[in-house]
């Protein structure tokens, strides 16, 4: 049977749910900065997924940040001052897992992670509550 679009953004916000708890104990317990900072970009990822998805708009398979914002910004204009902040952690996904010369710091992961703290307060208000984890 075939999930609905308020079904998939849940599960999808209850994903990144799952990467924001990471992010969380990882910090607390100094887990591998490139480890945290992958489920920071990763927590980002789904959420906005989450809410394109809610929205009835089609994502595309892709890790890149930016791109995600600026499908949804139309919808959600205060979403855009993300864009910018957001782009930087793209590499966080795929180029940092395989190239050894992306090495964040302490201070890198915490504001990347403030960053997505935010984002994660903004969408879970904007979307459907039926689609809140």
């Amino acid at each position: 049977m075939k999930r609905t679009n308020l079904e998939v953004a849940a599960g999808l916000a209850r994903k990144a749910e799952s990467d924001w708890t990471v992010v969380c104990r990882g910090l607390e317990q100094d887990f591998p900065l490139d480890a945290i900072c992958f489920h920071i970009q990763q927590a980002a990822e789904k959420l906005l997924k989450a809410l394109l998805v809610s929205r009835g708009v089609d994502f595309p398979f892709t890790h890149d940040l930016e791109d995600l914002v600026s499908r949804i910004t139309p919808e959600f204009p205060e979403l855009q001052d993300y864009s910018d902040s957001l782009s930087e952690h793209t590499q966080y996904a795929v180029g940092m897992r395989y190239d050894d010369s992306i090495c964040p710091t302490r201070e890198d992961a915490v504001a990347a992670a403030e960053t997505v703290r935010r984002l994660r307060t903004l969408v879970h208000a904007l979307l459907p509550p039926e689609a809140r984890p």
